[in-house]
Order: C-alpha cells, then structure tokens, then sequence
C-alpha cells in the first residue's frame, strides 16, 4: 500500500498538525535549514490533501529539548488533541523531533492507534495499527532515544581522558587564571591579596560567621568573577564556605567533586547536585598549580567548617561556638555509649546549666548513660585549665603582638591595593577627557561626569580609610604592647574580665581540648570522671566528687588522677 493510499477521508476530515521543535535557542537562532525544513511540512499535509484551514503548525517548542515532555507545551497540546480525536495525522520531520523518551514515543504511538491518527514524515505515510508500521515506528522512537545516550558516552569519554590528564578546564576558580590549560596566579594584585587574606583571617577566626563578620567590620570588599569582569562586593558566607571547602587553592585538580541525580519530585523531574565524600572523587592530582595554601591547611578548614554546622543539621555535635553559659557545649561526650551530650538549661528563665546524654533525651535510655549539672563539668576543668596556662605555659602568648601587627598590616596593604585601583581609575578617565577634542561637547561632558565620579570615589575610599585607622587604631604603641603582655600573665583575670564574654571562653577552651568524656562512676564513691583529650594528644583524667544524695556542692572538689603524655601514647600505638 502507498502513503497516498494509506491517507483516507476519515483523515482528512480532521486535522492536521504539523510539530517543530529544536533542542535550543542557539539551534533555532543558528540552525535555520532545520526550522525551514520542517515548516514546509505544511505543504506536505496540503499535498496529500489537507486544507490550508485544517493545517495547524505547533511550534511552541521551538528551543526546548526533547528528553523529557513536562515543559513542552506544544507537545501536551498535541498529545492531548490526539487522544480527544481531532487529529487525523501529525507530521514531524523524524521522529526525535517529537521525542527523545521512548516512553513518551510510545505513549503517542498507542493513542495514535486507538484514535486511528497516522504519522508522517519527510518521505513516508505510517498508520500505527499497522503492524509492520508499528515495527518501523517503534524503532524509530528507540533508536531516538538512545542517540542521545550514545553521544553522552562520546562527549563523556572525552571529557574524563582530559580530566584523567588534569587537562580538562574547568569555571576559572577566584584568585586564578589560564595560561594554555594550566591554572597560574592572577595577575591582579588585590585579587590574589583578597583571596590569600580570607585564609589568613579564616585561621585565627572562631568560624565562618566570624571571618564574614570580620570582613563587614572592616569594610573589606571581596573579587567576584563574572565572566571576564571582576566585581568587588560584600563578602557572603556561602561565598566564603565555596573557598574554604575547594581544594584547587591547595594546587591540586580535582575533578568529580558532585554528581547529578534525576528524582522524582511531586510528580516532576529534578536534577539534585550531591557532593561526593573525599573518597569517592574520581580524580585527584596533586600540586598542578600554584597553591594558595597547603593540603593540610585545607583539610584543617574543611573539618573546622563541618564542625561549624548546626549539630541536628549536619549530624555532628560541636557546632561553631556560640552565646550561653554552657562552656562545653558540642565537645562533651557519654563515657558510656560515646554519644554527645546536649546542653539543657533547667530552673526559672533556664538559669542553669546541665549536660544530659542524647540517647536518653531521646527516650533510648542506656545503663550508665547520664544528666549532671553543668557545675560539676564547667568548674573543675576551666581551674584546671586555667592552672595549667602559667606564665611559664604562654610563652607563645606573647606572640600575640606580632600577630595583631601582622593582621593590620595585611588590612592596611588591602586598603592601599582598593586606594590605588581608584586613583589609576581616576587618573584613566582624566586621560580619556584630555583625549576628547573640546569642541565635542556631547562626549567632553560625559567623560568629564565620568571623571568627576571617579575622583569621588576616591576620595570616598580615602575618607573611610582614615577612619577606619582611627577606629582600630592598626599601629600599636609601647604601652599597648606591654598592656597585651600583662594580660599573657594575668589570664584569670582576663577570663573573669567582664568584657570577656561567654563565647570568647568556648573559643579559648575549643583552642586547647579536642573532646571531653564524661562517666560517672558509683563504686567505691559518687564521683565524675573527666577524661580531657587536648589537641596535642595529651589525655588528662579529672575526678570530680559528686555530693550525698538530697544535698548540694557550689563548689565541688576535684583532682588530676592521671595524665597521659603524646610520646606515651605513641608507644602504646
């Protein structure tokens, strides 16, 4: 049977509709062969008999990709319109062009076949009940499919030899440039100067926020990249979390970092981004660039970032340091089922404080899990503690001026970089006037606007400058030198000081001890045993004597019964 003879009146008593589509803007704008080719469909319908009033051109999908269905408009008025029966043949130029899903093609195919719709192409007439057409259609529609999945594995294939090679180039990170397909430093200063300060400040800050807030506090701008301009902005947190946690500015390519997942999401697809483990990157190269820190640095921020989160949300306990009397908050753990213990706050106003096992606030209760006040924790270590940074102990402490003049002089040298960009700004729109003829009054008058607006930026950035000198006073004198070492032998009183606050402490304490075990033991007597991991390795075992039942200790007796040096430990190791 020919594809005229397959064409019968019931056919042409109904409509025609003519589908075009395109995978996207820029073959729509570029392809036109491809647009032309398949409106002239329309005379093909004219042509086997179709009038130029049952002749209806859906072309809304024009730039849309033909994976999926749910945002193809034009396709859910066709499909719709063929299963209502107004249709007597759709003609499309092949069969990807009405989809790329098998599932979608077939659907269309068994409505066709119930509505007796034929479907058309460039060169033949198929009629869906037809079990031979059917074949031919049905491959069709596979064949469709899978095209798209054979030229993914090509262009992936290609993608990860370079990447295996460290080749592939990747969004130029902050900081960065390319020469060929190698990362160098950028070659503005006051880029690199930003993106070396926000390490620097990041390791003596207590957390994101607070180097975030450090960079508001002095109005410090921060580079963003877009496309080939650089914009000087506010510095944000997630901005700075995407710095701290991306290991190209330790000098190593990493390729791999997340994957995309296709879900299912109230009924419509969604792609979800999902960050990989460290384990699972697939490629990672070492010292390929220039770094801005080193590997260690980095794993060392990325951990002091996770410890940041929010317990409940990030499934750890510390959290970064907050307000609240709880001194220990996220670093105490059960010596008995090793689970963190929160922070409650019991009495009126919840002006106590008081440690309890998560297991058992939970209602999953364990033998020896415990509930102590917060009293019998906070005290005995933060003495202990105290005793132990003598003056003979804070010999580093007295390097805290070099520190402070260290940290103004990276401030003051970020200010100067900002002060000199505005003055060649200032001094670049001061020669492009002098350039202009005079008689061209309609562009001297611009360019001398623009002029006048670069100069007061300067002189807006001069003035905060000197302000903010005056506020922090960034050069210390003698007296404020030996006021800072005083304090190095007299850290009691800087602890009690009222302008120390609850958060400060929790900073100081977080500085020197890793984690805390809490158990209570019962036999021979009620006592606490705190067993105090440092940073060092160093392990310290307190006993804290707890009161009779029915009475009460302000101030609880406490003693050192063992203490465990790193050297020690290694040996055991």
């Amino acid at each position: 049977m020919s594809s005229r003879d397959k064409v019968l009146a019931e056919h042409r008593e109904r409509s025609a509709f003519v589908y075009a589509r395109q995978s996207s803007p820029a073959q729509v704008l570029h392809n036109r062969t491809s647009t032309e080719r398949q409106f002239e469909l329309v005379d093909r319908a004219a042509s086997l008999g179709w009038s130029a009033t049952q002749i209806e051109l859906v072309a809304e999908d024009l730039g849309q990709s033909g994976k999926f269905s749910e945002n193809r408009d034009g396709f859910q008025r066709l499909a719709a319109a063929v299963s209502l029966g107004r249709v007597g043949a759709v003609f499309m130029l092949e069969a990807s062009r009405l989809a790329r899903s098998s599932a979608d093609w077939h659907r269309l195919l068994e409505i066709a076949c119930l509505t007796r719709t034929l479907i058309v192409d460039e060169s033949t007439v198929y009629d869906p009940r037809d079990p031979n057409d059917r074949l031919v259609l049905g491959m069709k529609g596979t064949m469709a499919d899978f095209e798209l999945v054979w030229l993914r594995q090509r262009m992936d294939g290609g993608r990860w030899h370079l990447a295996r090679k460290g080749e592939l180039r990747v969004h130029t990170p902050l900081g960065y440039v390319y020469e060929g397909n190698r990362l160098v430093f950028d070659p503005d200063e006051e880029v690199r100067r930003a993106v070396a300060l926000l390490f620097e400040r990041f390791g003596r800050a207590a957390s994101c926020g607070d180097l975030v807030r450090d960079f508001v506090a002095n109005n410090l701008r921060f580079p963003s990249r877009h496309g080939d301009r650089i914009v000087w902005k506010p510095l944000t947190k997630n901005r700075a979390l995407f710095l701290l946690r991306n290991p190209v500015y330790t000098g190593t390519y990493v390729y791999g970092r997340h994957r995309s997942d296709t879900i299912l999401e109230d009924g419509q697809r969604r792609q979800r981004v999902a960050e990989r483990t460290m384990t699972d990157w697939p490629v990672v190269i070492r010292d390929t660039h220039p770094g801005y820190i080193s590997w260690e640095q980095f794993m060392s921020n990325r951990e002091r970032v996770n410890d940041g989160r929010p317990a409940r949300s990030s499934g750890r306990a510390h959290g970064a340091p907050r307000d609240g009397a709880a001194l220990l908050q996220g670093i105490l753990l059960c010596g008995r089922c090793s689970a963190h213990l929160d922070t409650l706050h019991p009495g009126t106003n919840g002006r106590y404080v008081a440690y309890a096992c998560r297991p058992l606030l939970l209602g999953q209760k364990t033998d020896g899990c415990l509930r102590v006040p917060g009293r019998y924790v906070d005290g005995p270590i933060v003495s202990f503690v105290l005793s132990t940074l003598t003056k003979d102990n804070l010999e580093a402490a007295t390097k805290v001026v070099e520190i402070l003049e260290e940290e103004d002089a990276a401030l003051n040298h970020q200010w100067k970089l900002r002060i000199e960009r505005a003055q060649y700004e200032a001094k670049r729109a001061e020669r492009q006037y002098d350039a202009c003829e005079p008689a061209n009054r309609v562009v001297a008058r611009t360019l001398e606007t623009r002029w006048n607006d670069k100069l007061a930026e300067l002189e807006r950035i001069e003035r905060e400058h000197q302000e903010l000198k005056q506020r922090r006073r960034l050069e210390l004198n003698d007296i404020d030198r030996q006021r800072i070492l005083g304090l190095a032998d007299d850290l009691p009183k800087l602890w009690r000081s009222d302008k120390t606050t609850d958060r400060d402490r929790k900073v100081l304490l977080r500085m020197l001890l890793q984690e805390v075990g809490v158990t209570q033991i019962d036999v021979p007597r009620q006592v606490l045993r705190l067993r105090l991991l440092w940073h060092t390795h160093a392990v310290t075992d307190i006993e804290v004597d707890l009161p009779a039942p029915g009475t009460r200790s302000k101030s609880p007796k406490w003693r050192v019964v063992g203490t465990t040096a790193p050297a020690q430990i290694e040996s055991v190791r």
